[in-house]
């Protein structure tokens, strides 16, 4: 655990210190358009998406060890592949590669989190402390790559690919000197033909993963579109911009996730949904509202934006783990990356609306569906509320 958990912030420390202005890099070297950034960027999402069920399902079925293994080796690869792409194919090929070799890392690992933690508290917890350190190292890593001009280098890659090969290394290591936890009879109950089955009649998490779907699609629009808008003039302090705006994202999340899991503790999992739902609106009807070169107001509203991120992606992994069967653990959480489309479709759709209908108009109608998205959070929890109360019934009689 405590090498996965590592190896979470060594990778995303370097992650974040090249792909955040992966469009930059297009824009200026290849004059692309927003859109087509958009459909390069919506791809590597939509690998990962496409992708994340049927790793789930081959480490429910074969062990976490070998897909996680064999996604850190992908990952070299696919980095390697975007340090030396000399074309707009190459890069998009890289950046398809990058999706999947992510669903085939963080899918069997946390799944892993929720077969090696008993304790249901212990195990939030965990998973808590997991998207922290991601947050650590998505907040050290622009800066570091600003401050010693890596940004908009493509070499940074380099850096990137040694940082998986040394968690693959190391990962190959701890997992040599641990057993492995599995469910008994798990190859053969969690088949993947009887995975789609068991997920296609559980309506309620279908539900979830429609509602998350969504919310993907809106916060897409910061990591894709907010970007791009804050560096289409061309003004000179877009990038500085850009990077404080990252920054201060991943900054929020350190500063405040532990604090509010404290507040919010007592809550359930769906007012933490809803309430995280509430400072995306916000945060996006203040994008909207905001002048282009009003830097504070930016940060203001980035930071409220981030705290409603703190609040509901780790709940989000919550709720999933806790719907989810225990021998089909990491085809649900695989399932809930199909909810990635929305990563693989907003940045694209955010590229057109930039082009097309300016930047206020784009975070408008992205807190309109981010309200949509909380409207189906509120489904599902009815939904299994209303499930929950059928089977206590059937068990008192």
């Amino acid at each position: 655990m405590w090498v996965l958990l590592a190896g979470t912030f060594l990778t995303r420390t370097a992650f974040f210190m090249i792909w955040p202005f992966l469009s930059i890099i297009l824009i200026r070297r290849f004059q692309l358009a927003p859109s087509d950034i958009g459909l390069i960027l919506g791809a590597s999402a939509l690998a990962s998406s496409a992708t994340g069920f049927y790793s789930g399902n081959l480490s429910d079925r074969f062990g976490r060890r070998a897909i996680m293994v064999a996604g850190s080796l992908g990952s070299i690869a696919a980095f390697l592949i975007l340090a030396t792409a000399g074309s707009v194919p190459l890069y998009a090929i890289g950046a398809i590669l990058v999706g999947i070799c992510r669903s085939a890392v963080e899918t069997p690992g946390t799944a892993l989190m929720s077969d090696t933690i008993p304790d249901r508290a212990t195990r939030e917890l965990a998973f808590h402390g997991r998207y922290f350190l991601a947050n650590v190292g998505a907040s050290l890593g622009p800066l570091a790559g600003f401050l010693f001009g890596l940004t908009t280098q493509q070499t940074t890659f380099f850096i990137t690919a040694l940082a998986y090969a040394v968690f693959a290394a190391v990962l190959a290591h701890a997992f040599g000197r641990t057993p492995e936890v599995r469910a008994s009879n798990t190859h053969e109950t969690a088949s993947f033909a009887k995975a789609v089955r068991t997920l296609n009649q559980d309506r309620p998490f279908l539900m979830l993963i429609v509602a998350t779907f969504l919310t993907y699609v809106a916060y897409a629009q910061v990591e894709s579109t907010l970007v791009q808008y804050l560096n289409l003039d061309g003004r000179g302090s877009g990038v500085a911009m850009a990077t404080a705006v990252v920054a201060a994202n991943s900054a929020t999340i350190i500063l405040f996730q532990f604090p509010l899991l404290r507040l919010l503790r007592k809550y359930d999992l769906h007012v933490r949904i809803q309430a995280g739902m509430a400072l995306f609106v916000a945060g996006f009807l203040i994008y909207a509202a905001l002048p282009l070169t009003y830097f504070p107001g930016w940060i203001f509203a980035t930071w409220i934006l981030s705290l409603g991120e703190a609040i509901l992606f780790p709940t989000l992994n919550l709720q999933a783990d806790r719907m989810a069967p225990g021998h089909l653990k990491g085809s649900y959480f695989g399932a809930i990356m199909l909810s990635m489309l929305g990563f693989a479709i907003g940045p694209p759709v955010g590229g057109l609306m930039l082009q097309y209908i300016g930047g206020p108009v784009t975070f408008l109608l992205t807190a309109s569906i981010t309200v949509l998205g909380g409207v189906g959070y509120w489904q599902s929890s009815r939904m299994a509320a209303m499930v929950a109360a059928r089977v206590y019934a059937r068990v008192r009689e």
